[in-house]
């Protein structure tokens, strides 16, 4: 299997973000060799002018979901050699799923082609984030040599004898070199330190973190927030980076935050998949519940004091954390309940906790709980749910394999002979099986479906690891196998369909068929909840390597143990600001949504379907050259290029104010500035604009091909007081004028777009369209409570709809709904078309909301599309959203079977009927 990647437009926004920082403030060093790019030798002639950047920065954040910055925020740090370094440091926020080690990738390639840069180096904290990243350059290989055809590149992991050497020589291709910052951080063992044994032509006898300073690279950093320690910021600073680009779902340390796609925004977009959780309880054993989590201990004036942190039943019905010294008594510190009569704490060890009773506890073990039990019960409901997924997807005649993950945190539990988990998975997954109703001589044997990575050592014993720097050598070998056999699990001949893994196994490894994870652990950190959602929110891929973009299908499900508003709570202080996280649905909580077959196979869904199931192609047949350059020569977007002045040199004055010692301690902000003489350009060639727009044009968020003499024509219009600009910043310059050129083309094409049926072969398939089941984790809609602001409501039983409930993402659809039950007389059916229905537009696909049978005046049907908004006004929503509304009218004027009424509304407008 290979996988495929296309231009995401949600990629190419955070692209963007990046590169139109740069314009203009990337001021690049004349070339050093002949035949050779001018970053080839490194970045050490490039000069960031901070002044361009933070206005970039303004003009940037400005038009992102971010706050508007216009001061840069400096990392200033003394790096590990007593080298004081400071460089701009700017921040990418996608959530785990949505391609960002593609992002910051295709990202570095763009800086590239379009300023020269040509030193870039990848800094992880893990050996999973590693092989990952490899894994990724290796899947994109194809893709990105199509796509810069003229940008040669190579990537290097450090380590290998040859990394640094071949990252440091002189070279036009552009250099990724992939580092573990524990491979950095180690000036007394780490041979990069000391000087080499022979020196080249290009190194001079420096050492080789030397030889990384001198390139000043571009450092991107992976998961940034594992690297905010005093130690770890002094080696990123050691790297004596140009620049850093910091990209995460969860920073810590912001910076300059240029580009946010949160969590929440993912999923409404369709990006990764939704979650559901179901939680399981842990039931009684016939003791009281307690858990110890940690002991530890404070030396003091001599004194050791012993701490231990456990959890324990509180009065209220929840539970609390407590942390206690001995001689603690428990019946008093959960509120009197009895059952912790007589647990007073008689002593404590690291590991170890002993009660007055005789009862012992060690650090992790948890009492009143059968664990065994709770393990059985999360295999079972993940077992459930993955035979139910996998019906799904074959009902539906997806080629599409389905695949659990297993975090568990001991590998005996897995191997050994005391090891649980196989016998136990092989018992509940014949129960499962023939629970399911399938025939029970085609049952594979259970054995055959499952497989296991763990970390081990060179002679493949298994081994227990946390995640530190000394352990990655173990780690290493079960990271490579896993994602070196991504595309091989997702093979369909191949039977292993339920991976076992260690708990460590977090960032840097998922898979996108990942539906179900069994989390058989008990421990929390600050982001474990985060961490396992994102091991499966990708979008699945078929057997093609395509992206399955079916909102039934994409779904991730968790099973936990513990309850799920525990879950959701815990979720949420990961998360943090509440806007941020992703709505996660409770698997216990679900509605199954079903279709009226009556309705189904009526004559009024039949006729409506024959009208509304083509697909179309669009093709612009003309473009008026001649009024697109009167409109863009008019556009508002270009009162922007107003701002652009011949640059001017910086006249900086300041007092010298000395301390004692008589060392100047004049600070930056007592410095004052003003401008001095112009820039003159003398001999410099001018810049290429038509290029400049040209590239623009493509790498947008729509990517827009012109001809060469389309551009010449739409620039030459450019009233003079605006062209100007090209020479002062010819960057910022293109990027405005190509944003109003897409405007207006866009614009344009909806006046000449010509939407053409493709041949009925390829027409939208009704049984594809329209499941007969699809469950829904949302809330219910109840009579006399608080209407959910998106949920599922009942659909009467004698109404009109195709299916006995309403999936609503909004209260303006969920009004809507309600209005079309209330005219019965004249709605013979509608339906809410599910977003599997969609329409090509040159700004992304659309789905419309409702597809409607009308009789009017008792006898003439008409068959209507519509699109619910909360105003008429189209010019009131998002621009890209406005246009796809204003492009399906088009697609919907040609439908080849029978008349199409499409048009957009509001509750209040009603329906909206043409010609009254």
């Amino acid at each position: 299997m290979k996988f495929r990647f296309d231009d995401q437009p949600h990629q190419a926004q955070a692209i963007e973000a990046i590169v139109d920082l740069f314009e203009g403030g990337a001021l690049v060093p004349p070339q050093g060799v002949t035949g050779q790019a001018s970053g080839a030798a490194g970045h050490a002639g490039f000069q960031l002018d901070r002044e361009v950047l933070a206005r970039n920065l303004l003009a940037v954040t400005t038009r992102e979901a971010v706050e508007a910055q216009g001061t840069l925020v400096l990392m200033e740090e003394t790096d590990l050699l007593e080298q004081p370094r400071d460089f701009p440091n700017f921040s990418v926020e996608m959530e785990t799923g949505t391609g960002k080690t593609y992002a910051y990738i295709a990202t570095a390639l763009r800086l590239a082609e379009t300023y020269g840069l040509r030193k870039f180096v990848i800094l992880v904290h893990t050996v999973a984030i590693r092989a990952g990243v490899v894994k990724t350059f290796e899947q994109t290989r194809e893709h990105f040599r199509a796509k810069y055809p003229h940008l040669d590149y190579q990537w290097r992991v450090l380590g290998d004898s040859q990394a640094v050497p071949d990252f440091a020589d002189p070279s036009s291709s552009v250099q990724f070199l992939v580092a573990g910052i524990s491979s950095l951080d180690k000036p007394a063992s780490n041979t990069l330190y000391a000087s080499p044994e022979q020196a080249n032509l290009w190194n001079g006898g420096a050492t080789g973190i030397a030889q990384l300073a001198r390139l000043r690279p571009v450092v991107l950093i992976d998961e940034p927030q594992n690297m905010g320690t005093p130690k770890r910021r002094k080696t990123i600073a050691t790297l004596n980076p140009l620049v850093a680009l910091r990209y995460s779902a969860t920073h810590r340390d912001l910076y300059n935050l240029v580009h946010r796609l949160s969590a929440k925004r993912a999923a409404e977009l369709g990006l990764v998949k939704r979650v559901s959780v179901k939680g399981v309880v842990a039931g009684a054993s016939g003791q009281p519940y307690l858990q110890l989590k940690e002991i530890r201990s404070r030396t003091q004036r001599g004194t050791t004091r012993w701490l231990a942190e456990l959890v324990v039943d509180a009065s209220d019905g929840d539970r609390k954390t407590v942390v206690l010294a001995p001689g603690a008594d428990l019946q008093e510190e959960s509120g009197g309940l009895a059952q912790y009569h007589g647990y007073v704490i008689e002593s404590m060890t690291r590991s170890e906790l002993r009660f007055d009773n005789g009862v012992a506890l060690t650090v992790g073990q948890t009492l009143g709980v059968d664990s065994l039990s709770i393990w059985r019960d999360q295999i079972r409901h993940t077992i459930r749910a993955h035979l139910q997924k996998q019906a799904d997807v074959e009902q539906r005649g997806q080629s599409l394999k389905v695949l659990s993950l297993f975090f568990v945190e001991r590998v005996a539990d897995y191997i050994g002979d005391a090891a649980t988990l196989p016998a136990m998975f092989d018992a509940l997954f014949r129960e499962e099986w023939a629970r399911s109703g399938r025939p029970v001589d085609a049952m594979p044997d259970p054995a055959t479906l499952r497989v296991h990575y763990f970390p081990s050592t060179k002679t493949g014993i298994y081994k227990d690891t946390s995640g530190k720097a000394n352990e990655e050598g173990f780690e290493a070998r079960a990271y490579d196998e896993i994602i070196a056999n991504k595309e091989k699990l997702l093979d369909l001949a191949n039977p292993r369909a339920f991976i076992f893994s260690h708990s460590a196994l977090r960032e840097g490894w998922d898979n996108p068929n990942v539906f179900q994870i069994g989390f058989l652990r008990h421990t929390r950190s600050d982001t474990e909840r985060r961490q396992q959602i994102g091991r499966g929110l990708r979008l699945p891929v078929d057997q093609d390597g395509n992206r399955v973009q079916d909102e039934a299908i994409n779904r991730l499900t968790l099973v936990v143990d513990e309850s799920f508003s525990e879950f959701r709570d815990g979720l949420n202080a990961e998360y943090g600001g509440a806007g941020d996280r992703p709505d996660v649905e409770n698997e216990d909580h679900s509605v199954t949504i079903r279709l009226r077959s009556e309705k189904l196979q009526s004559p009024e869904f039949a006729a409506l379907w024959r009208r509304i199931r083509y697909r179309a192609v669009y093709r612009i047949e003309h473009l008026d050259e001649i009024t697109l350059a009167v409109t863009v020569a008019g556009h508002e977007h270009l009162d922007e290029l107003r701002n652009i002045q011949r640059r001017a040199n910086v006249v900086q004055s300041a007092d010298l104010v000395y301390d004692d010692c008589g060392k100047v301690v004049t600070t930056d902000e007592t410095v004052a500035e003003s401008s001095g003489e112009y820039v003159v350009l003398a001999g410099q060639r001018l810049p290429n604009v038509v290029q400049l727009v040209e590239d623009q044009l493509q790498h947008g968020k729509f990517p827009l091909q012109l001809t060469r003499p389309t551009v010449v024509a739409i620039l030459s219009a450019i009233p003079p007081q605006y062209q100007a600009g090209a020479i002062h910043d010819p960057g910022y310059w293109a990027r405005i004028v190509a944003h109003a050129i897409r405007v207006a083309v866009i614009e344009q094409m909806v006046q000449n777009i010509e939407y053409v049926p493709v041949d009925e072969a390829h027409w939208w398939d009704a049984n594809v369209v329209f499941l007969d089941s699809e469950t829904k984790n949302k809330p219910l809609a109840v009579p006399g409570q608080p209407t959910p602001p998106s949920g599922v409501a009942e659909a009467p039983i004698d109404g009109t709809n195709l299916y006995d409930y309403v999936d609503y993402d909004s209260l303006v659809e969920k009004s809507f709904a309600e209005l079309l039950e209330n005219h019965r007389g004249t709605v013979k059916l509608f339906t809410k078309l599910p977003r599997r229905f969609r329409v090509k537009t040159p700004v992304g696909e659309y789905s419309p909301d409702w597809a409607i049978v009308y009789e009017r005046d008792g006898k003439e049907h008409l068959y209507l599309v519509r699109e619910t908004k909360d105003t008429l006004n189209l010019d009131d929503l998002e621009w890209d959203e406005a246009m796809r509304i204003r492009f399906a009218t088009q697609h919907f004027a040609v439908a080849p079977c029978g008349t199409v009424d499409f048009t957009h509304t509001t509750t209040d407008a009603g329906i909206r009927l043409a010609n009254g």
